[in-house]
């Protein structure tokens, strides 16, 4: 019997993918002559090297972890910038020494296993640094264009719930930035837009998505005029902060026309959706 009941890898799975990001699901979905595991059983692989669950054990469920692993390496090449996803595929193990057709596993139990892999990504994140009202509007635009909105502030007031859609994570810092409010989602795909109150809050916010090194950071933008950049980008250079990872998009935005916070909030997704599938507007900033 396997050591996880499929309910219980699933319940891995959604937590795995919310914070990871990235899985591998194998499942077996058929199974002929002699085989230790049977039809359902479930294994998770994870981009972090741990799993869950297993579909047999031996050579058999090895090899599958291997092709897994490879699943995840592949998509996660894919993913980022230009939005693809890595295709599930179903892999037909034969327990034996030999085999003509499929892939032999060196086991003597006879039998024949067809596992379906697959490879399960969550949505991106877009990470608002800044709950004002060009934040608030960027929260509520996010999840029309399938991102997750994580809102960092260091106000309370502009941390209440009822200003965001339902679903929009919330993180408290100082207004210093020292806080990981990327802990938790650091294996995501994330896109950073800096909108905060000031260009001293926009450089602490900057310097603590430098800090947090974040795996897969796709993009990075900065709201506001021309000077303020220049000031930002000086006191950066002064403390010694390199944002490697992405190029800093500022000012941030495609140049759409309109100064709302709804119109503000428009360009930036824009440009962010655009970066995601890397089109030529891509390169207007």
């Amino acid at each position: 019997m396997a050591a996880e009941t499929g309910a219980e890898v699933l319940g891995a799975a959604a937590l795995a993918l919310r914070s990871l990001g990235r899985i591998a699901l194998c499942q077996i979905v058929r199974a002929e002559g002699s085989t230790p595991g049977k039809v359902g059983w479930k294994l998770l692989a994870r981009p972090d090297g741990t799993f869950c669950g297993n579909l047999g054990g031996g050579a058999f469920e090895a090899m599958v972890k291997a092709d897994a692993e490879r699943l995840l390496a592949a998509g996660t090449a894919q993913a980022g910038v230009s939005g693809q996803r890595a295709r599930g595929e179903i892999k037909r193990y034969y327990l034996t020494e030999e085999a003509v057709r499929g892939e032999p596993t060196g086991m003597v139990c006879g039998g024949m296993v067809e596992v379906f892999l697959e490879v399960i990504a969550a949505a991106p994140v877009l990470v608002i640094c800044g709950g004002g009202p060009v934040g608030q509007a960027l929260a509520r635009a996010a999840g029309l264009a399938g991102f997750e909105p994580l809102v960092v502030d260091d106000r309370e007031p502009f941390r209440r719930a009822e200003l965001f859609p339902e679903g929009t994570r919330l993180a408290a810092v100082d207004r210093e930035y020292g806080q990981d409010f990327l802990a938790g989602v650091e294996w995501r795909e994330l896109y950073v837009a800096v909108v905060s109150r000031c260009w001293e809050t926009d450089v602490t916010a900057l310097a603590a998505v430098s800090r947090q090194a974040p795996r897969h950071l796709c993009y990075l933008g900065l709201m506001g005029s021309r000077r303020k950049v220049a000031r930002v980008r000086d006191e950066l250079a002064r403390r010694g902060v390199e944002l490697a990872g992405a190029r800093l998009r500022a000012p941030i935005g495609l140049p759409i026309g309109g100064n709302s916070p709804g119109e503000i909030a428009i360009s930036i997704l824009a440009e962010v959706i655009a970066t995601r599938h890397e089109t030529p507007e891509t390169s207007s900033n």
